[in-house]
């Protein structure tokens, strides 16, 4: 779930996002290097780069998305990593790690030796078998010997301490996430009122709120054309957490460890789905549209659709100020979670910890590694959240308000990548006061607020709070992970023949077939190993 969110995050910075800490740098673009003058520090004032004689050299990984517009440069070399090797005294070379192929990526580099000396993911499972493969070093002794400021931060959240820790040794290093908000359920207000329907609170309540708006025109324009439910990729996730049993988690069921398949409530997920899909509910189309959601968002956009399966990040393909422009009358509002006969389960949070970052056993520098890090989470990771002030923002009562949202998309909004660290803290409040002029985007962050506290007000079941460090999981993950969700599309769309106990049957085929149940095994034994470390 680490794509989702970090998309959430690059978009909700378009409209700007959290209260600043400190204010930005004051200083200019040059035109003759295309690159920001100053940092942000403290007082405002411009930080002047280091002697040279403190310089250190190190390499790092940056997700490449393919956002770097061509006059930029490339996620090698742009505006940004000129401008972080002249603040931070460091001087860093980027290597781009694409996106949907960081695993092998990632091998291939380690393989022929050129692995860069920070080593960063969102998968926690993959760096855990970077760990076991002897490619990433302990970080506790550089922390202690040349760290001040991470230093002190991870005093102040030691809750991060067991994310970071892998067979007893911190080997990574992390900061808070700036919400742990992710999936969110969004629904037409304004078409529960017209057909005198209310908020839907259970799942049977939903599936006739559902037929209503696929039956009752509800946006007048006289056609039964209204497809109830739009999709995004947190569809089936949203489902699945209704019963407790998101696909491919780990489980404690009666002591055991247990993949979320191979319960009673998986199953019931994927009688929710198919009963959705045959009924009309959902569009019969989306299993081709899997790959950009586009329909979906068109669906959505256009009013053809009233409920929404989203993120709680409006600035995605939700109720953002885009979907405001083209449906300008329209009153959504985001569900509370929904309850089924196992209970009410809320919505997914993450993680605490934002990215992770490994220490390359080969590393030279290591204190310039630390120097780099301890340098983003002071003052690096706010030019790189919001630009420089004057020219992509302006502050209003303290908050960053984006200037000119094409300009900031051009010349910032890929710069975020860059932040390994960072102490960005979303709120509703601080959300709310800084959407600027725009009532549709005031629109959309003032729902947003309205999602972040619906997620804090009910407990997510998650038993395990990060995948269990099991190599020979790590190893088939990827496989079955092609083979369940091809099964459970067809039992999707497979009609009354291929039922949710025969999809849970070829599962559990596939899952033997790979040495499941051999791995069962070894994560009841992780699991009873750390376990206490969870609580």
């Amino acid at each position: 779930m680490g794509k989702s969110l970090r998309r959430n995050a690059i978009l909700a910075v378009l409209l700007g996002t959290a209260l600043l800490a400190g204010a930005c740098s004051n200083g200019k673009v040059t035109s003759g290097d295309n690159a920001p003058q100053g940092a942000a520090s403290g007082n405002g004032t411009e930080q002047a780069a280091p002697p040279q004689e403190e310089r250190g050299s190190i390499s790092a990984s940056i997700y490449d998305r393919g956002r770097v517009p061509a006059e930029e440069g490339s996620y090698a070399d742009n505006r940004w990593t000129r401008w972080m090797n002249e603040q931070s005294g460091v001087d860093v070379k980027w290597t781009p790690i694409p996106r949907a192929q960081e695993f092998d990526k990632y091998n291939m580099l380690i393989a022929s030796g050129q692995a860069p000396d920070l080593i960063t993911s969102y998968d926690r499972n993959m760096l855990s078998r970077f760990v076991s493969q002897g490619v990433a070093q302990p970080v506790d002794e550089y922390i202690e010997k040349y760290s001040t400021s991470y230093k002190k931060y991870l005093e102040e959240h030691p809750e991060l301490k067991p994310y970071l820790t892998f067979d007893g040794k911190m080997y990574a290093v992390a900061s808070m996430r700036n919400t742990r908000a992710q999936t969110m359920i969004w629904i037409r207000q304004d078409w529960l009122d017209k057909l005198n329907l209310k908020m839907p609170a259970t799942v049977d309540e939903l599936l006739d709120v559902a037929r209503a708006f696929r039956d009752r025109d509800p946006d007048g324009n006289g056609e039964k054309d209204t497809i109830p439910i739009a999709m995004t990729l947190a569809y089936d996730r949203i489902v699945d957490d209704w019963f407790q049993a998101r696909s491919a988690e780990w489980m404690i069921e009666d002591g055991k460890a247990t993949q979320s398949f191979f319960t009673e409530r998986y199953k019931d997920s994927l009688a929710f789905q198919k009963l959705a899909y045959d009924e009309g509910l959902v569009d019969k189309e989306y299993v081709t549209d899997r790959k950009t959601w586009a329909r979906q968002k068109q669906l959505w956009l256009t009013g053809k659709s009233g409920i929404l399966f989203g993120f709680a990040n409006t600035t995605n393909e939700g109720p953002n100020a885009e979907f405001f422009k083209s449906q300008p009358n329209a009153v959504v509002k985001p569900v509370p979670p929904i309850a089924t006969k196992y209970g009410t389960n809320g919505y997914q949070k993450e993680a605490p910890n934002f990215l992770l970052t490994l220490f390359n056993k080969d590393m030279k520098d290591p204190k310039a590694a630390m120097k780099f890090i301890d340098w983003m989470l002071d003052s690096g990771w706010k030019p790189l959240t919001y630009g420089e002030e004057g020219i992509h923002y302006e502050l209003k009562n303290g908050i960053p308000v984006t200037k000119n949202p094409e300009k900031f998309a051009k010349e910032v909004s890929y710069a975020i990548e860059y932040r390994l660290v960072h102490q960005e803290q979303l709120s509703a409040e601080s959300l709310a006061a800084q959407a600027g002029d725009d009532p549709n985007q005031q629109k959309a962050m003032q729902l947003f607020g309205e999602a972040l506290a619906i997620v804090a007000q009910t407990a997510y079941r998650q038993d395990f709070p990060y995948p269990p460090s099991v190599p020979e999981y790590t190893d088939i993950a990827s496989q079955f992970k092609a083979k369940w969700e091809e099964i459970a599309t067809r039992t999707t769309i497979g009609g009354k023949s291929y039922t949710p106990d025969r999809a849970v049957a070829d599962i559990r085929k596939e899952w033997d077939a790979l040495g499941g149940k051999n791995i069962e095994a070894k994560v009841q034994q992780w699991y009873e190993q750390n376990k206490e470390s969870f609580k």
